[in-house]
């Protein structure tokens, strides 16, 4: 039953009578599920009550604690799914000579169930060797649009896409790797008339927002992805689950609540979290050091969390057209995204090959050299090879 008051308060009814309201004063249930007697569960939204699925229900007493998602038992695990270069390097972080397995069980990472160690939940995200196949969404989804909307059909365009769905130490240290190589660096000519490069967005910005999108995540929830959409002027990610706790979108800065605190525990000693309530307040100070829009979080269906870092990208471009020859300003807005897009990674570096310039924009060798070619031929770019083949040579901008 739910906790409940009852006041009577006297009053003057239609017929000025002297009459009574029961008044029922019902607290919410933060630590408990209301169920009626068909074992069903509503939730309050506004002026109804929504009746719950049974997933919705299952990740509510997650919520809820009363049932426990990290420690359940992966019935079909074994030893053999462990990533043992991980565990080894947890070891190094926590300083123990134990053996892998031992320290997995200490950890409570590995149970005995009729006689065979099997991994937990959180065991299994943390240092299982391919964790999808117990939890085909525990993964990371990366896609990168050109343009600041996301098209379909024969409109279609993303420029890179890529999904990580290892455990959960692979998944932030590759998906760190390639968001890093995705984003663009910018010239801008500081108080002392130098030239300094700034980044698109504070790297603590939105890796932070990574890992508490890793480390919160709803897991109970099977049918969701972590998703990173890459922007021209903005990045966005998603992350399954609502807030938890008593968080609210209002006090996100200052009040913590961890989902998953075995999860949480683990990347605290792997050095990746600081249990101290100051990631998501430092995202905010980050966003204002680099003088960019204040970032933003939702709960766009009241089922998961979205972070939005805008890079003010129109200010940026202008900065970045002052280390541009003439010619080259005077040709920018003619050039294709692509075009753009190698130009700037080609300023950024002062010169690159090839095959790291087929790399950040996501197309094929062939279609990266025609592309080449034709700012070659605008005379934009030189090649400062001593032919074709040079595996030294570079692209460079045209004085």
């Amino acid at each position: 039953m739910p906790i409940c008051e009852c006041e009577l308060i006297k009053i003057k009814n239609e017929k000025n009578e002297d009459d009574h309201i029961l008044l029922f004063h019902i607290e919410p249930s933060m630590n408990y599920i209301v169920r009626n007697q068909k074992d069903e569960v509503y939730c309050r939204q506004g002026d109804s009550s929504k009746k719950l699925t049974y997933d919705q229900i299952r990740s509510l007493e997650y919520d809820r604690k009363e049932r426990n998602f990290e420690t359940e038992i992966v019935m079909d695990s074994s030893v053999d799914d462990i990533d043992h270069e991980v565990v080894e390097i947890f070891k190094k972080k926590i300083e123990t000579d134990l053996d892998n397995i031992s320290v997995l069980k200490a950890r409570g990472y590995l149970k005995n169930k009729n006689g065979t160690l099997r991994f937990t939940n959180a065991g299994m995200l943390l240092f299982g060797i391919n964790p999808s196949i117990y939890f085909p969404c525990a993964r990371l989804r990366v896609i990168k649009f050109e343009g600041n909307d996301f098209h379909t059909g024969t409109n279609m365009n993303v420029i890179k896409e890529k999904t990580f769905d290892k455990n959960i130490y692979r998944i932030l240290n590759e998906a760190r790797e390639f968001i890093n190589s995705q984003l663009r660096e910018f010239n801008y000519l500081n108080a002392n008339g130098v030239f300094e490069k700034t980044l698109e967005y504070p790297e603590f910005a939105w890796y932070e927002g990574l890992v508490n999108a890793v480390t919160h995540r709803d897991y109970s929830n099977s049918g969701e992805q972590i998703l990173v959409k890459i922007y021209e002027n903005r990045m966005e990610i998603s992350s399954p689950g609502k807030l938890g706790g008593y968080v609210t979108i209002n006090t996100i800065q200052s009040k913590r609540y961890s989902r998953n605190p075995q999860i949480a525990r683990t990347l605290v000693e792997f050095g990746i979290v600081r249990e101290l309530n100051e990631g998501v307040k430092r995202i905010f100070h980050e966003m204002k050091q680099y003088s960019l829009k204040e970032p933003q979080y939702f709960e766009p269906d009241e089922n998961s969390v979205l972070l939005i870092l805008e890079n003010n990208i129109d200010m940026r471009i202008r900065m970045n057209t002052f280390s541009m020859n003439e010619q080259l300003k005077n040709m920018w807005n003619d050039l294709s995204y692509l075009e753009q897009q190698i130009i700037e990674f080609i300023m950024g570096r002062n010169g690159a090959t090839r095959e790291e310039i087929s790399v950040v924009i996501g197309r094929s060798k062939t279609t990266t050299v025609n592309l080449l070619n034709r700012l070659i031929d605008m005379k934009l770019i030189i090649w400062t090879g001593t032919n074709k083949n040079d595996s030294y040579g570079k692209y460079v901008i045209k004085n």
